[in-house]
């Protein structure tokens, strides 16, 4: 089986511009290139390897949908697998970032009050800029946190524009998880440490030389075919393969509890 070059090219696309929509880590951390599809471990930089993965997301659709005149039906398979595919890789990265700057860099978050939270991200912001990162910061955190940086004061103000601009941080990720591990402190929020001035959510474009994280892919996001299945169905699937490398841990800092 296979699909004209038209449909392969609108497919690839809506997988591309998909995945770059709803994946923050994709948003958030640079990458490189490996330049090898068949890579299955990197450098972490440190005299280490890291593995390579990715899991992908199987898509089943019908010969009819695969040369239909419009790919709408297609692409709504295709949009679902590729949404659920940037949560996996959200889901990956920033546990393995907490798991990194759990150390020095861990700041507790006493309360859930305007002053406690303004505190812990100023700590933050020391802890990063101590490494030599001192651009602005990308805050990546959780419902909880994001509830906390908007709460109202006086019932009527937000003190979130203070917290940003006393953390340096010009760029907030909301994510599903932040930690794994059963038992550990709960996470409320990643400040990851920049030496460039990158736009929020513009980090896939920025050089991942300079940064203390980055990612290696060696196979983008896109798809393949990979044949018929069960009740004349041809399986897709969406893949990326990608690895984690946290590189300089004095440049993630973090705030647990409370």
């Amino acid at each position: 089986m296979y699909l004209s070059a038209e449909r392969v090219a609108i497919v690839t696309r809506t997988i591309q511009e998909t995945f770059e929509q709803t994946c923050v880590a994709w948003q958030a951390i640079p990458h490189w290139d490996t330049g090898d599809p068949g890579q299955t471990e990197v450098s972490d930089e440190n005299y280490g390897v890291v593995p390579i993965q990715g899991v992908p997301q199987d898509v089943s659709a019908s010969v009819a949908e695969l040369i239909a005149p419009t790919p709408d039906s297609l692409l709504t398979k295709i949009n679902a697998a590729t949404v659920a595919l940037a949560a996996s890789v959200d889901d990956v990265v920033f546990p393995a970032l907490r798991a990194a700057a759990l150390g020095p860099n861990t700041f507790n978050l006493t309360a859930s009050t305007t002053d406690a939270i303004l505190s812990a991200v100023i700590d933050c912001r020391g802890a990063v800029e101590k490494g030599g990162y001192r651009s602005p910061s990308c805050w990546i955190t959780n419902t909880d946190g994001i509830k906390g940086l908007y709460q109202l004061v006086n019932s009527y103000t937000s003190p979130s524009d203070t917290i940003l601009y006393a953390g340096n941080i010009n760029s907030v990720h909301r994510v599903e998880k932040l930690e794994t591990a059963v038992g550990t402190p709960p996470a409320n929020g990643i400040v990851l440490g920049r030496r460039q001035r990158i736009a929020p959510g513009q980090a896939s474009g920025a050089s991942p030389g300079e940064e203390p994280v980055d990612l290696a892919i060696s196979v983008p996001p896109s798809f393949e075919i990979v044949g018929e299945s069960a009740a004349n169905l041809i399986k897709l699937r969406v893949r990326i393969r990608y690895a984690v490398r946290v590189k300089v841990p004095a440049g993630i800092a973090l705030i647990t509890g409370p």
